[in-house]
């Protein structure tokens, strides 16, 4: 998980693709809102990966159904999520 795990925020939306799943969930922090990534793969070690800082919800909104939308062309499918 993310370094900064117990910071609040939660879970925006979960892909999976095959028996990958990846988990994008928001943390905020001290001036902003950070987008962490979580791949799931089964027999590996989870990886974790800062996606971005945001600090303001348009551009937040924008980024997010540009990774819905680049998430699906790339054969991924929704498992949950929420509607922008």
């Amino acid at each position: 998980m993310p370094e900064n795990e117990g910071a609040s925020g939660g879970e925006v939306f979960r892909y999976s693709r095959g028996d990958d799943v990846r988990i994008y969930s928001l943390h905020v922090v001290a001036g902003g809102t950070e987008l962490w990534r979580v791949t799931v793969r089964p027999g590996h070690p989870n990886s974790s990966i800062k996606e971005e800082d945001f600090r303001s919800a348009d551009v937040a909104a924008q980024y997010f159904e540009e990774i819905e939308r680049t998430l699906t062309a790339g054969g991924w499918r929704e498992v949950s999520g929420f509607r922008l």
